[in-house]
């Protein structure tokens, strides 16, 4: 049962989302870049079971990462919360099991790359099927921001509320459907039993050779997305909000980031060499890019959140990706450095990198990578 703070000192340090981590006997990892979330130390999670560790990256309590692991043979304890969940498998295999209080339930089997949405306030549990392997999940919600938005974890974990327009055992194909493609860029689905193997949509916006898929799952407002930069290529550099987590799902490389005004000073950006399963969350209006350094993809899982206007549409109900840059850019979330605006140095240190890994292939010099 929560507590209302007694003093000024338990009102006004820290956040009510660290408070709940500290209760929770776990590890909370903060800064911009963890190195490896497959290998990242956890503690015994008496709650649930497990073992668990959570994040606070980006200097921001709008997003977070919960990295759980299952023992062999083990579960974790059902629960059902307030906040918005998107579940990814690092490692090993097993099963969830959804369902609504008085409803049958349903399971799902998924291993290692699949991602699965967990339905608003639906019970949920994990279980681990292998005999003599661990399974390791990582769960990107929400979770800082509505523990913070209600100062109540009772409300936030025992809410008897049912979503059922969100998710109800009638919905029978809920997660056995093979989504639906909605417009260029936007793909519908519960259930993805591996995106590294995921078809996604060129995005010459970017980049040259870069593909994207947004993707809108467990009839939320998710803001996640899966990218892929080619062989021989980066994107460009571009800012944003605080909150997005970069998770590296497959191949290697390295990302930069810089401050608005370093954008020619090589001594101020920070060079982080990432690959799975390292993630980069970038702090308010931090210029970030991503640079593919091996041989075949790399490609990344991004939280976003929950908190943003759903993507621009046309008149036609299509997506409008110019529409949609030029409103976020407005409200100070999205802008771009191109590739003829780049400080040449960047490019030179890039072809630098993929000489050392004998990698041929080159960027158009001529190309600008879109608008």
């Amino acid at each position: 049962m929560s507590q209302a703070p007694m003093t000024f000192e338990e009102w006004w340090v820290g956040s009510y989302y660290r408070r709940f981590v500290e209760r929770e006997g776990v590890p909370l990892y903060e800064g911009s870049i963890l190195e490896d979330l497959s290998t990242l130390p956890l503690k015994d999670w008496e709650r649930r079971g497990g073992k668990a560790a959570y994040t606070r990256l980006g200097n921001q309590e709008d997003v977070n990462l919960q990295i759980v692991e299952i023992p062999a043979k083990g579960e974790l304890k059902p629960e059902h919360h307030m906040y918005e969940s998107i579940m990814y498998v690092m490692k090993g295999k097993g099963a969830s099991t959804i369902w609504q209080e008085g409803e049958p339930r349903k399971t799902v089997e998924w291993e290692e790359g699949a991602l699965l949405a967990i339905p608003l306030n639906a019970w949920h549990q994990e279980f681990n099927s292998s005999g003599d392997e661990p399974c390791r999940l990582l769960f990107g919600t929400n979770m800082a921001q509505v523990i913070n938005l209600y100062h109540n974890t009772e409300f936030v974990f025992n809410n008897p509320f049912q979503f059922t327009d969100r998710y109800s055992h009638s919905m029978e194909n809920f997660y056995a459907d093979e989504g639906k493609q909605w417009n260029l860029r936007l793909f519908a689905t519960n259930f993805i039993p591996d995106v590294r193997k995921f078809k996604l949509d060129p995005w010459q916006e970017r980049g040259i050779r870069t593909s994207i898929t947004r993707l809108y799952m467990g009839n939320s407002l998710s803001q996640l997305h899966l990218l892929e930069v080619s062989e021989g290529t980066y994107v460009t550099a571009h800012r944003h909000g605080a909150g997005a987590h970069v998770v590296v799902i497959e191949g290697g490389g390295y990302e930069l980031l810089f401050k608005q005004g370093d954008e020619l000073n090589p001594e101020k950006r920070q060079k982080v060499y990432i690959k799975p399963y390292g993630v980069v969350a970038p702090h308010t209006n931090e210029y970030h890019q991503h640079f593919n350094t091996g041989k075949g993809p790399f490609r990344q899982l991004a939280f976003r959140g929950w908190v943003r206007k759903p993507p621009s549409m046309n008149a036609k109900g299509e997506y409008d990706p110019v529409g949609a840059a030029r409103s976020d850019s407005a409200l100070g979330y999205w802008s771009k450095i191109r590739y003829d605006e780049e400080d040449p140095k960047i490019r030179e240190e890039y072809y630098q990198e993929l000489e050392k890994n004998g990698i041929s292939l080159r960027l158009d010099p001529v190309d600008q990578g879109g608008a």
